[in-house]
């Protein structure tokens, strides 16, 4: 119960208040989106983050995270932004570990069927996880014959394909709907329209519609899942000098090699960060 209450903690703070500030370059990044523009970019030169916003406080500390940090990838402001950095962050860094990193995620996985079928959420299961399945095993077979770069850009060529990616963004929504619905005593502490005797009902409405905001809360529910390290790199004009990086998940030493997320976050949109 410690962790939830430490989560809970997180969720509370002020930079998940969408009215601290608006996302500068949002709208931008939604007009793009909307247009049919792509919903995954190529990096930038994170020098170039400054630019996007009109706060000081923002460009302050931007600037500050060049110490740290050297490149950034814009995704759309399309409401999935969080479950598209999130798992696109993830599959980057498949390359980078061993195998047994896809076999354990897929492993993860496995108690969900179940669970699923005790619940009264829409659309196929199975649908879902065969194609995320196949994603992943897809990353497993490319990785041992590309190089890093070579892998890196057949990653992101696959990106493009919106309707295939659709699928997998559709599938994480309903593996945190998931995990809400059956933790439903933890999360409701910090969702307070959540209806025990009927979680599948603001799921239905928040968590499973392809538009709906997938805001903290789908993350937490996700990675508590897959069991995912994530870190959240916030800028804001919050009171907080510099950025402030809120750790959602994090590896044990049974999981050593699990790929860390990093991502970075301005009110209402999520991008990713790269050391």
């Amino acid at each position: 119960m410690e962790q939830w209450v430490w989560i809970a903690r997180i969720l509370e703070h002020s930079f998940w208040r969408y009215e601290d500030a608006p996302c500068d370059d949002f709208s931008m990044v939604l007009q793009t989106s909307q247009n049919g523009g792509p919903t995954i970019h190529e990096k930038e030169p994170l020098s170039s983050l400054q630019a996007e916003f009109v706060y000081d406080a923002m460009k302050d500390k931007s600037n500050m995270l060049l110490a740290n940090y050297s490149e950034y990838r814009k995704l759309s402001g399309d409401g999935s932004c969080s479950y598209r950095s999130f798992i696109y962050s993830y599959l980057e860094q498949l390359v980078k570990v061993s195998s047994d990193e896809e076999l354990r995620l897929i492993g993860t996985l496995e108690p969900l069927l179940e669970k699923f079928h005790r619940l009264h959420l829409p659309g196929s299961y199975s649908d879902g996880h065969n194609a995320f399945v196949n994603l992943i095993l897809d990353c497993m077979d490319h990785k041992q014959t590309l190089s890093v770069s070579d892998y890196e850009d057949w990653l992101f060529k696959k990106s493009q394909n919106e309707k295939k990616f659709s699928e997998i963004i559709s599938y994480l929504r309903l593996v945190a709907a998931i995990q809400i619905c059956t933790e439903v005593e933890k999360f409701r502490h910090f969702i307070p329209e959540l209806n025990p005797l009927c979680p599948e009902a603001w799921c239905r409405r928040k968590v499973i519609p392809m538009r709906a905001e997938g805001d903290e809360v789908h993350l937490v529910a996700l990675t508590d899942v897959l069991h995912v390290p994530l870190r959240i790199v916030i800028v804001d004009i919050s009171g907080i000098e510099e950025p402030n990086t809120h750790i959602i998940y994090e590896s044990t030493d049974a999981l050593p090699l699990v790929p860390c997320v990093t991502l970075l976050y301005r009110p209402g949109h999520y991008d990713i960060i790269y050391k």
